[in-house]
């Protein structure tokens, strides 16, 4: 039986996101990395207000006849928040969760109302400044004050161009129907958890919070910052290929 790698990217990215991982795979795995909507060359329409559902409508077909225990689901951040909604919705599907940082925020509210109000403010201030300070103040909430003045002109594009997604997936983050009990009970295939040590406090305190609380999880610190698949992917992907290899020699034995 054929195993399927489906990779899902952060918020104002794309599937090249996880390329180098993709070409380390693809001899041994059917590896998919799509854009998500809006983002990339996928320009698929989405509703307002959104959720996680709605990405994930899109994403299932790729999956269409995969027998069960025959994907193994990679997600970063944004993407990483809809690999748990699709692991606690169709878990039978599934061989393997890896996440880095899933920006679950709905988790916060009412165990980390102060982060979860930070989050929100920074969806507010989003929604009332030019396209360009949007993104602006998006990639320095991840990357550090100043980190996106100092991008190429042709990435600052790029990300100004994307941005008006972001406050839709704020949205689906923020409403996604589901408890940390929720995902616990729903998801109880091996799950790889990867949190970065110079991240912001609410990504750090979600990866840590659903370390707590999965049944068959393993969870490691990497030294590298949110956007650690990105800006660090060699580092990131090595983790990620010991752990998938891991995997399939359990498999075998």
């Amino acid at each position: 039986m054929q195993t399927t790698v489906l990779m899902l990217h952060s918020s104002l990215s794309s599937g090249r996101q996880w390329q180098s991982l993709k070409n380390a795979l693809k001899a041994d795995y059917e590896v998919l990395n799509p854009d998500l909507m809006n983002y990339g060359n996928n320009t698929a329409s989405y509703p307002r207000p959104m959720q996680l559902a709605d990405e994930a409508k899109q994403l299932w077909p790729l999956l269409e006849g995969k027998p069960a225990g025959s994907v193994i689901l990679i997600g970063h951040s944004f993407g990483g928040a809809v690999a748990l909604h699709m692991a606690r919705t169709r878990p039978e599907l599934f061989k393997a969760v890896l996440l880095f940082e899933p920006v679950a925020f709905h988790l916060l509210k009412t165990t980390e109302p102060a982060l979860y109000q930070q989050v929100q403010q920074l969806s507010m201030q989003m929604l009332h400044v030019s396209a360009k300070e949007a993104a602006a103040l998006f990639i320095d909430y991840w990357q550090g004050d100043g980190y996106f003045a100092n991008l190429p002109d042709v990435m600052q594009q790029k990300l100004t161009g994307q941005v008006g997604k972001v406050a839709a997936d704020f949205e689906a983050l923020s409403g996604e129907p589901a408890t940390l009990t929720d995902y616990a009970t729903a998801i109880h295939c091996p799950v790889l958890l990867l949190s970065g040590e110079q991240s912001q406090l609410s990504a750090q305190r979600l990866a840590t919070m659903l370390a707590g609380a999965l049944p068959s999880v393993e969870f490691q610190k990497v030294k590298t910052g949110h956007m650690g698949p990105v800006t660090d992917a060699e580092l990131v992907n090595s983790v990620l290929l010991e752990f998938i290899q891991r995997l399939a020699i359990t498999n075998l034995s």
